[in-house]
């Protein structure tokens, strides 16, 4: 079984990749980096003539257009490329400065680094400049020099990060970001038409194509998202505001596909106010992507008001039927009829509302959207989702916190040994170790025979180049641009070996330009990053080596359980008991930040998932639908929709509830490894609902001042029904995720 495994291994390492480049991103990468450094690096040596001015406005270079090739529109791209090139120019003086000494070297590296991949945290364009930041300081820290040289240093990385601004901006630039909200606009327009087919009539052909389209126009834009190498994320609000529409739209499918999606074309008892809440939310979501375009801005009041009327519509209804002594079995049908419908409409506002922030817009305090919707601007309510991102991540057993660490030590380490050990080009350990290391020990282990592969290939390749045409030719000037194409469009289209191989043949060229010493130089690069992953892999070994797949677990189960008692709370106030259910959700919201950053730790973890993603994203998301199923059953117990004393205590609703909150915590055990006793919940749940929904209608009909107790019960126990099928979905995944915890490291 050993040799079986290790012969897999091997043919995952040497099979020949297949390239992948949607939107040709990595050939316009490549292409830029292609034109732009040879010229800037012959310029360095023919007119400066300065080699540390000519390393570093090489690397420079190839840092900021290949390793930080930023997205956006022109404005947004320039600004992120100044940024990234004046933080840089500070590190580049801070690594000069620390360069002198190989123990304050070694500090200062692991500070930097610690420091830099934490920042990571914020995503959007401070995650997209990290391997540039950190690159330009480890070649400022890795090669000695006194303080006299800052000022040629600076001035290479500085002349980089302008030609990579003009570069960035100008040379063929792809906005990722608009493509992105046009295929959302789409998915917008896609959901909008199949909700109005859905009132037409029961499934038909018309419909099941209709439904077909929204989930291929969904699917399309959740793809282009998570493939977008520099996408869209963090506390800008813009960026976040698109996030969470991303996320409403696919709960909007779930909810119109699901369980309840019959309920969308069945006998309404309110025809026509469901219909006209109905075309609102179809008129909604389109308007929402007329916005995404460029357009004008959705009427999200006149939602709002549509909503509010649908639901006076129900209660006059059904109070009418009950006087008119109508069976309650017809009346709690016909409440029940437009349940997707309402939780639907809801979604759209905050799509709406999203679109609306994406576009730099503003929304009213007088909309009742949920709380994750980021509607304040300013300098204040970014600082204040920063410093949330922070509390989440600052946690002892953070994947983030753990993998910063990681970086830290291990690149502090390998300019510590490459500095006491007097190897030559030092910045090579380094980057080597940068390069392989990951979260997790068999990641990183992965990657560390992909390297050497790929490295190996790489000096087989320069050294041939070498005997061919000589380490002082002219011909190395034609082959450079090639190089630097075929290295930049390998390691984002072909995988990182084939990279590995392509930067080491650049490098191989690009250093005998400098100081011709021929063939030899790619042993020199084969030791070096021979080191660095040696270095990698007991960084990876002894740190942390379970990654992100531990993590992930541990936090999904702790917002479980931060969701139980978040519905404790909140159904406690749906039964007109006294609860506070604030600081309940503020805990659930921090779980689920801290389970969603967990789960992108994952996700960023090179090679093969242990666990199937869609498995994992479906672990955390639901958590976030029971967050705002708690929102708008909060909702209606704000407009006076709760229960009274007065109804039947025989309802049993409460132990529903209990028996609900217990089925997460025991899913949230499962996760942990603890084990407990399975929750108390009926085999005849919805039986049992339905039966206390009737009763309520029944004392409702006797004494008409219970309406809205009554009304308060009945969205009780329907939410109780919906988010038990929710934890029922939830088993595979669960069980799968802790089988996965459960596996030792190296599996």
């Amino acid at each position: 079984m050993g040799v079986i495994a290790a012969a897999r291994a091997a043919r995952q390492v040497v099979r020949v990749p297949v390239p992948h480049d949607p939107g040709l991103a990595g050939t316009r990468r490549a292409a830029r980096a292609a034109l732009v450094a040879p010229l800037a690096f012959a310029f360095a040596k023919f007119v400066i003539g300065n080699p540390q001015f000519a390393t570093f406005i090489a690397f420079g270079c190839f840092a900021l257009l290949v390793l930080a090739d930023f997205g956006g529109t022109r404005r947004p791209r320039a600004v992120a490329y100044a940024w990234t090139t004046l933080v840089g120019a500070a590190l580049v003086a801070l690594g000069t400065v620390a360069s002198s000494s190989p123990w304050l070297a070694a500090a200062a590296m692991l500070l930097v680094g610690f420091g830099v991949q934490f920042a990571g945290i914020f995503g959007g364009y401070v995650a997209a400049a990290q391997t540039a930041l950190l690159l330009s300081f480890v070649l400022a820290v890795s090669i000695p020099a006194t303080p006299a040289t800052i000022g040629v240093r600076l001035a290479g990385w500085c002349l980089a990060g302008l030609l990579s601004l003009l570069a960035g901006v100008f040379l063929w630039p792809r906005f990722e970001r608009v493509a992105l909200r046009q295929q959302a606009a789409g998915a917008c327009r896609a959901l909008a038409g199949m909700i109005v087919a859905q009132r037409e009539g029961p499934m038909g052909d018309a419909l099941a194509r209709r439904v077909s389209a929204a989930r291929d126009a969904v699917g399309t834009v959740r793809r282009s998202f998570a493939a977008t190498p520099k996408r869209p994320a963090g506390p800008a609000r813009r960026d976040r505001a698109f996030v969470e529409l991303l996320t409403e739209l696919e709960r909007i499918l779930e909810l119109a596909v699901g369980p309840l999606r019959t309920q969308l074309s069945d006998q309404h008892p309110c025809i026509e106010a469901g219909h006209a809440l109905a075309e609102t939310v179809a008129r909604a979501l389109d308007a929402s992507a007329t916005t995404l375009n460029g357009g004008p801005l959705p009427n999200l009041f006149g939602l709002q008001e549509a909503r509010l009327a649908h639901r006076e519509a129900l209660d006059r209804w059904a109070g009418e039927r009950l006087r008119a002594s109508d069976p309650p079995e017809q009346v709690l049908d016909g409440l029940a009829a437009d349940d997707a419908l309402r939780i639907v409409s809801y979604l759209a506002l905050a799509v709406g509302a999203n679109a609306v922030i994406t576009r730099g817009g503003q929304v009213s305090d007088r909309l009742h959207l949920p709380e994750e919707t980021p509607r304040q601007d300013g300098l204040a309510a970014m600082l204040r989702r920063g410093i949330r991102a922070l509390v989440a991540s600052l946690t002892p057993s953070s994947s983030a916190l753990h993998n910063s660490l990681r970086v830290g030590i291990g690149l502090g380490l390998a300019v510590l040994l490459s500095r006491l050990l007097q190897l030559d080009h030092a910045f090579w350990v380094v980057l080597a170790t940068l390069s392989v290391l990951r979260s997790s020990a068999l990641a990183t282990g992965r990657t560390t025979v992909q390297a050497l592969t790929g490295t190996t290939l790489g000096f087989i390749a320069g050294a041939l180049l070498m005997l061919v045409v000589g380490a002082n030719s002219p011909a190395l000037w034609v082959t450079l641009p090639v190089a630097i194409f075929l290295a930049a469009y390998a390691a984002s289209a072909l995988g990182f070996a084939a990279g590995q191989a392509g930067f080491t043949a650049t490098v191989i060229i690009l250093f005998n330009l400098i100081a011709p010493v021929g063939w030899r130089l790619g042993l020199v690069r084969l030791q070096d990053v021979a080191i660095g992953a040696g270095i990698s892999v007991l960084a990876g070994l002894f740190l942390w080596p379970r990654g992100a797949r531990g993590e992930l677990g541990r936090t999904v189960a702790l917002l479980y359980r931060a969701v139980a008692n978040l519905l404790a709370a909140t159904f406690d106030r749906a039964f007109g008991e006294a609860a506070n259910a604030t600081q309940a959700r503020a805990l659930a919201v921090r779980a689920f930040d801290r389970a969603g950053e967990a789960f992108d730790q994952f996700l960023r973890e090179r090679g093969a998932k242990p666990l199937d993603p869609q498995s994992a994203a479906a672990l955390v998301a639901a958590g976030g639908h029971a967050i705002v199923a708690a929102d708008l059953l909060t909702g209606m117990a704000e407009k006076g929709y709760q229960a009274s004393r007065r109804l039947d205590p025989e309802l049993h609703l409460r132990e529903q509830a209990r028996a609900l909150c217990a089925t997460f915590r025991v899913l949230a055990d499962r996760l942990l490894d603890v084990r407990e006793e399975e929750p108390p919940v009926a085999p005849t749940l919805e039986a049992a609902l339905r039966a206390a929904s009737l009763a309520c209608l029944r004392q409702w009909q006797i004494d008409p001042s219970l309406e809205r107790a009554a009304i308060g019960y009945i969205s009780a126990a329907e939410w109780i029904q919906v988010l038990a099928r929710l934890a029922a979905t939830l088993e595979d995944p669960v069980a799968q995720t802790a089988a996965v915890v459960r596996r030792p490291w190296w599996r």
